[in-house]
């Protein structure tokens, strides 16, 4: 073995190890106390993590630079990572959190979108995205009582990726990694439940580009596609955490367009319509989005 796949296996063995250290401790913490932890974490990571704050802070400045100062742009990077560090406390700790716990910190908005366009008997199409706690809200869907499968890209190191599929699986969501168990997706709207997507990252999947914050980002098209192909209505179910910790499940209006006919161009429509309701979503909840990823990282080459 070389001396750079020795250091690699080091290094992932290491962050395996203290993983499941810091997992163990917040699952066995009371949640004020776990959360207070993340907090801290968060914080500390804001002034260290530099250049993942100057690509926030970069991003954040292409969203708002035109009506937030530079040293609020900077406040509102710092705080990213503070609430995300908080949601991942949240998220390690629904294995260790009863059902009813989970309803009572949860806070539901317009829940009957939802169940109206289940009744239409053609399974739902969950347009998700990565704000707020994004597996707190999928929990909260499924232990409500809507199958619901959720579409995932599989973790670098398989035994965090197990202990992620345990957590899910505990509130009862079917785990369908990106690219494999076609099927079970099929499955999942045949039987009149929902599949979960998150569409607004840059992930190598079929895609389009569409319009987000006033830049082309490649956007899959994933929820169109499935939505034309099995008349599954596509429905908004995003998330944000409030000043209580509390969870806000919100259930958009479903994303619909007027059918022109032409198939690649009514995908293309409804994936910039998913992409503006994420973008809008977002604007409202600027510091509960991962703005260090690097969304807009695939360019056309048009």
């Amino acid at each position: 073995m070389s001396r750079r796949k020795i250091i690699k296996k080091i290094r992932v063995e290491t962050a395996y190890v203290i993983a499941c250290l810091i997992i163990g401790m917040l699952r066995m913490l009371p949640r004020r106390a776990a959360l207070g932890f993340g907090s801290v974490l968060g914080r500390i990571i804001s002034y260290v993590a530099v250049k993942d704050v100057k690509c926030a802070a970069d991003h954040l400045t292409l969203a708002f630079g035109d009506e937030k100062t530079d040293a609020e742009i900077i406040r509102m990077a710092r705080e990213t990572f503070r609430q995300i560090a908080m949601n991942f406390v949240d998220t390690v700790r629904i294995r260790s959190t009863s059902h009813d716990e989970l309803k009572r910190l949860s806070v539901p908005h317009n829940m009957e979108r939802l169940f109206s366009a289940l009744e239409e008997g053609n399974g739902v199409i969950v347009l998700a995205s990565h704000t707020g706690s994004w597996e707190w809200s999928g929990a909260y869907i499924s232990i409500m009582g809507t199958p619901l499968s959720a579409v995932t890209t599989k973790m670098y190191d398989p035994r965090l990726e197990k202990m992620l599929v345990d957590t899910r699986e505990y509130a009862g969501i079917n785990v369908v990694s990106r690219g494999d168990n076609t099927r079970d997706i099929l499955r999942t709207l045949k039987n009149k439940g929902a599949v979960g997507v998150l569409v607004d990252q840059d992930t190598k999947v079929k895609g389009e580009f569409v319009d987000f914050f006033g830049r082309p980002a490649h956007t899959a098209t994933a929820p169109a596609i499935l939505s034309m192909k099995y008349y599954s209505p596509i429905i908004p179910v995003f998330t944000y955490r409030d000043s209580q910790n509390r969870h806000h499940i919100c259930i958009g209006e479903p994303v619909t367009i007027e059918p022109t006919g032409d198939k690649e161009k009514d995908i293309l429509e409804i994936t910039q319509k998913c992409s503006k309701v994420t973008e809008d979503f977002i604007r409202e909840h600027p510091t509960q989005w991962v703005w260090f990823h690097k969304r807009w990282k695939t360019r056309s080459v048009s």
